[in-house]
């Protein structure tokens, strides 16, 4: 069970902002706390609305929503100090 961040194609059947972010193709990083592995997405995706030009308040508000949902759903596992 996981919360994802589901990015929008621009052009249906492209690949569009997935296949932008550093972590596509890639084995996850597993010597990555959850919190830095959190943080490192959210950024990438950040980066990638910010480049477009689409980095609204809605995409930010949308952002936090992720980094919220995932501290509900996996209580302590995203505070500071967590697993380090």
């Amino acid at each position: 069970m996981g919360i994802a961040i589901m990015m929008e194609h621009p052009l249906p059947g492209k690949g569009g902002r997935h296949r932008q972010t550093i972590s596509y193709g890639q084995s996850p990083n597993l010597s990555l706390l959850p919190r830095e592995a959190l943080a490192r997405e959210i950024s990438d995706a950040r980066a990638i609305y910010r480049r477009q030009g689409l980095y609204t308040p809605q995409i930010r508000r949308s952002l936090q929503q992720v980094i919220h949902s995932n501290k509900l759903a996996w209580l302590g596992v995203f505070e500071k100090g967590v697993n380090s």
